[in-house]
């Protein structure tokens, strides 16, 4: 029985050296990101400020998420020039965005157009699509939407979380709370069989000799 106790302690230990050495690999493949290209929308009927406000509104939004690595429309006319990027959202053939976006080596490549459907421009009321080509499963997805210029900051979270957030790739929370599961499911079993071969032990060495 003894033996088996210190058998039990031994991998107990080798598996918590393992744990100790491949955890760090293991959480740092989980904050891996996810490169991100948006190159904006095309308008009409839109003043300069207002499309200034609706592309920065998306970009920060798009910026903001922790696992996304984001390619800016700025970074994407210093890479592939303004008239192929001009090119894509005049006219979003499905080959010339999948080309744009190994151009810019990116898994997902948002964009969009908007008109103005308000009564000028300083009523504004945009109606569009917005596009991502998800390169990883070569499809496009897209959404028709229908947004208010004074109610933008709601409208973008709304977007995000009807449409952005369900295209992107969720983070690897599942399989790191997984892994956490098994690390204590490991720290309970050795414990219980430390505290139970070091009982053990404390109840042999004070019982009493066997007469023969």
């Amino acid at each position: 029985m003894r033996i088996f106790r210190k058998k039990s302690l031994v991998v107990f230990v080798i598996l918590a050296l393992l744990v100790y050495d491949f955890y760090p690999s293991l959480a740092y493949a989980q904050k891996e990101k996810v490169k991100v290209g948006f190159i904006g929308f095309k308008f009409e009927g839109v003043g300069v400020k207002v499309q200034r406000d609706i592309t920065n509104s998306v970009l920060y939004l798009l910026a903001g998420k922790p696992s996304v690595e984001i390619v800016s429309p700025e970074e994407a006319v210093s890479i592939v020039g303004s008239e192929k990027i001009n090119s894509v959202l005049s006219l979003p053939s499905e080959n010339d965005v999948v080309i744009l976006s190994h151009m810019l080596g990116v898994d997902y490549l948002f964009f969009g157009n908007f008109v103005n459907q308000g009564k000028d421009t300083n009523d504004v009321v945009l109606y569009g699509t917005f596009e991502c080509f998800d390169r990883p499963k070569r499809r496009f997805h897209t959404v028709e939407i229908t947004w208010r210029y004074e109610d933008i900051d709601s409208e973008v979270k709304k977007i995000d979380k009807e449409f952005i957030s369900k295209v992107l790739p969720k983070s690897g929370g599942v399989f790191t709370s997984l892994f956490f599961i098994i690390v204590l499911g490991l720290v309970i079993i050795g414990t219980y069989t430390l505290v139970w071969g070091l009982g053990g032990e404390s109840q042999e060495a004070g019982a009493p000799p066997v007469a023969q």
